[in-house]
């Protein structure tokens, strides 16, 4: 836990340097204030309205539930209710670096020194992903690797399919598998990562 600890330390240096090298000109350099959580990838600052997508951070749909050790929850909704939680009350300052497909700021996002994606990854709210055509965020696996071989949140459940994978059915909001269970190849991947008792990891993540 304490590397874990030390790779989400260094990680502003990175960000930083990262961000001074690919932000581009049409988006602010920093938005700061008071955030509303949309959803647990995403925040809306209350008085700029302007809403921001953590980068190289996916998180499990809201209707999405987990089993771990025979223990049912609700893995969507915690997901959320724990991004809420860090930054209720609290100013968010937020480092643009891109816009997705959808016009929607990239960022890395801090309550003071604590990296918001980085963090929910290091506990297992969350997957390190990296959507096609945007920016990558390489730190975030090292960290994930850790979560995933500690058996952390998402990670605590096998049958857990990562958001990527999961569709919710229209009709009825039950789980439906994709018609494969191999992640796309071209998406970048961590490595597997086999805890020393016998079981083994998830095997669907394709971040």
């Amino acid at each position: 836990m304490k590397l874990v600890l030390l790779s989400i330390m260094f990680l502003p240096m990175t960000v930083a340097s990262t961000t001074a090298q690919v932000r581009p000109a049409d988006i602010p350099r920093q938005i700061y204030g008071k955030v509303q959580v949309v959803d647990a990838t995403t925040l809306e600052f209350r008085k700029s309205a302007q809403t921001v997508r953590l980068a190289g951070y996916e998180a499990p749909r809201l209707e999405q539930t987990a089993t771990s050790d025979g223990v049912d929850w609700p893995v969507g909704q915690v997901s959320r209710a724990w991004m809420v939680l860090r930054t209720l009350g609290q100013d968010v300052n937020c480092a643009p670096i891109a816009r997705d497909a959808n016009g929607v700021i990239l960022a890395h996002c801090f309550v003071g020194e604590t990296n918001l994606a980085a963090t929910a990854i290091a506990e297992g709210i969350g997957y390190a992903f990296n959507h096609r055509g945007e920016p990558q965020v390489p730190a975030y696996f090292d960290i994930e690797r850790k979560a995933r071989g500690l058996g952390y949140g998402v990670w605590s459940s096998p049958d857990l399919l990562p958001p990527w994978l999961y569709t919710a059915s229209s009709g009825n909001g039950e789980k439906a598998r994709a018609s494969t269970s191999e992640p796309d190849t071209s998406l970048p991947l961590p490595l597997p990562v086999v805890p020393a008792r016998s079981s083994t990891p998830n095997d669907v993540h394709g971040g």
